[in-house]
Order: C-alpha cells, then structure tokens, then sequence
C-alpha cells in the first residue's frame, strides 16, 4: 500500500474516499486605479463586507461545539478588525485600489507580520487569510470557501483548514483530514483533537491524489495510505 507521510496531530485511524477543498480564491488582478468619484464608495463597501463575514462567522460559531465556537467568534472578530479593514480603505481611497485588491494586500501584511513573530502567532496567519478570502468573495460575489458536502462519509484534504471549516465540520460526514500544509497547533489539528476526527497535517502528497481515491488515515503514525485493502 503507498504512503504518503506527514504529522498526525489526532490519533485514530479512519477510512473513505477522498475528497478535495475547492481551491482557495485568487488573488485579485492590479487592474487600473478607481477614479476619484468612485473610491469612498468601494472603500464603504469593504466595511459593509467585513461586516457580512463577521455576522456570517458568528451565525456558524452559534451552533459549532464549545472549541469551534470559541474560534469562530474569535474570527469573527478578526473580519472586522480596524486594522485590516482601514488599512485597506486607506488603499482604496489613497491609491485608488479596487476593493478586493485592497483587501488582498492589507491582508497579507497583517499575515506576514504575524508570521514574523513566530510560533502561535504565526499560525494565526492563516486565520486572517480565511477572513480575506472571505472578504474578497463576498466583494466579487462569489461563494465563500466551504467544507464539500457528499452523500457517504469521505476524508477531507486541503492545502490547509480555517477555523470557519474545521469549526463546523459534521464528524458523521467527515471521518478524516488530511493536509499539505499546518503543524501541531494549528486550527486543524486543534478542532481535530476536539471532534475525535483521525488527522495528518504537513503532508504536500495528499494534493496529488485523485478525488474518490479510498485512503486510510492513521493519525497516530501521520501516514496517510491508498486503496487499502481490506
């Protein structure tokens, strides 16, 4: 059977088909700076979507369990952060930046900062480029990143997981996670431990496999194996 290996964060083993996140939102074009006229408004609407996400955010923690829901609402927070949500109306209106790439980049400096500082600052980094993603899709109208839903249990693998996705998974649904990126006190491995749920993190293979491949999850020895047999 082939392996792939990585970091088990949550002991337990678990089997099923895997299933791939959808990809994350990309980054926003440079596109041409807004005229004069324009800028207040597309500055506003970067509060007005903060805010959207925010109330989004809280609707999920109030029925996530007592771990989720303490992340959520702490993420939740981070949507409307002052200092996410000026810095990127301050490049609105100086700059003449559109809105999605003003939150683009505001939020990449926020990350990078903390990504500066090391340890559980750093891995908070991630939480604030969940916010900016959902930021920027409620801006370009597109749907907000979500957990897939199936009709059979399944493993889920992704690039990474946000509070938001972690916090609300159904352990009847999903019976495994599997990461390429993340660590030890990441949000995946945090809220893995919490619902019971088998997880590998660091662990770049399991974006080569192919979606409905039946993989067995050993959380305890951070492997991640195909087509087991029975």
């Amino acid at each position: 059977m082939q392996q792939i290996k990585g970091v088990g964060v949550s002991a337990g083993r678990s089997v099923g088909p895997l299933v791939r996140m959808p990809d994350p939102i990309s980054e926003p074009a440079e596109g041409s700076p807004l005229d004069e006229a324009d800028r207040e408004a597309a500055a506003s609407a970067i509060g007005d979507a903060a805010a959207s996400v925010k109330a989004d955010l809280q609707a999920r923690a109030a029925s996530a369990s007592a771990e989720g829901k303490a992340l959520l609402e702490a993420t939740a927070m981070m949507a409307a952060d002052p200092t996410l949500v000026n810095a990127a109306k301050k490049k609105v209106t100086s700059n003449g930046t559109a809105a999605p790439r003003a939150v683009w980049d505001a939020a990449d400096e926020v990350a990078a900062m903390l990504e500066s500082l090391g340890g559980y600052m750093a891995e908070r980094a991630r939480d604030v480029q969940d916010v900016r993603d959902r930021i920027v899709a409620e801006l370009t109208g597109r749907p907000a990143p979500g957990v897939p839903v199936r009709d059979e249990p399944f493993v889920l693998a992704a690039v990474d997981l946000a509070p938001a996705d972690t916090a609300t998974l159904n352990p009847e649904a999903c019976v495994g996670l599997v990461t390429a990126q993340g660590g030890p006190t990441s949000h995946t491995a945090i809220l893995a431990k919490a619902l019971g749920l088998p997880a590998v993190v660091a662990a770049p293979g399991v974006l080569d496999i192919a979606e409905g491949t039946v993989v067995l999850v050993d959380g305890s020895g951070g492997t991640v194996g195909l087509n087991p047999d029975e």
